[in-house]
């Protein structure tokens, strides 16, 4: 009886392991869609997270509007619920705009990353005899920030591309985690059926 309370303490239920290969086959679905239909996963994101946003400016509203006792606390809760609103509420009805323009902040991002890369891997200083950083990190810096550069140009470019290349990484980032979890889960079903009778085996041997 002490064996099989410290296999049941050590694996979790099967009903967990099943949980986990289901949700990591609808991820692994979801990536799939995602990397064929890039720009509707992007756009499912931005609704998904936008509907979060709403719910959370009502709640903001609510909470200054009826549990919040002082006038500044009530305007500050009330006021960061309603731009919180506003803007979800624009996110929702504008999903692929919305996504446009924060693929376009996320270019001028990359090209200010860019530049400042090139930048460093130009400069050189020396101490002694020696140059810091390395010809090797130099290298790496320009061509890092070349590529860095030359991305945000063709995402400004093309704005669609912006999005397509967004769908697509979210889709690859919900397959690595689908993947993840369904190695997790079967590892899981294997090492509890293989724990169950080593101690089923251990119970007889007992008896």
């Amino acid at each position: 009886m002490k064996v099989e309370h410290a296999v049941a303490d050590i694996n979790p239920p099967k009903w967990t392991r099943a949980l986990q290969i289901g949700i990591a086959a609808i991820a692994i679905g979801l990536a799939i869609s995602s990397i064929i239909y890039p720009i509707y996963a992007v756009m499912a994101t931005f609704t998904a997270a936008a509907i979060i946003l709403l719910l959370l400016g009502v709640e903001q509203v609510v909470e200054g509007a009826f549990i919040r006792k002082h006038f500044r606390s009530k305007f500050v809760h009330i006021g960061l619920g309603g731009l919180v609103i506003i803007l979800s509420s624009i996110v929702i009805a504008y999903p692929t705009a919305s996504a446009t323009l924060v693929v376009w902040l996320a270019a001028i991002a990359l090209l200010v990353s860019g530049v400042a890369s090139i930048i460093s891997g130009l400069r050189v200083r020396r101490i002694g005899n020696r140059r810091i950083p390395g010809r090797a990190s130099r290298a790496l810096s320009i061509a890092a920030g070349g590529l860095a550069v030359a991305l945000s140009a063709s995402i400004m470019a093309s704005p669609t591309f912006g999005v397509q290349l967004a769908g697509v990484v979210i889709g690859i980032a919900l397959l690595v985690y689908g993947i993840r979890l369904f190695v997790t889960g079967i590892s899981g079903l294997r090492h509890a059926s293989i724990s169950a009778s080593s101690s089923s085996g251990t119970i007889a041997l007992e008896k």
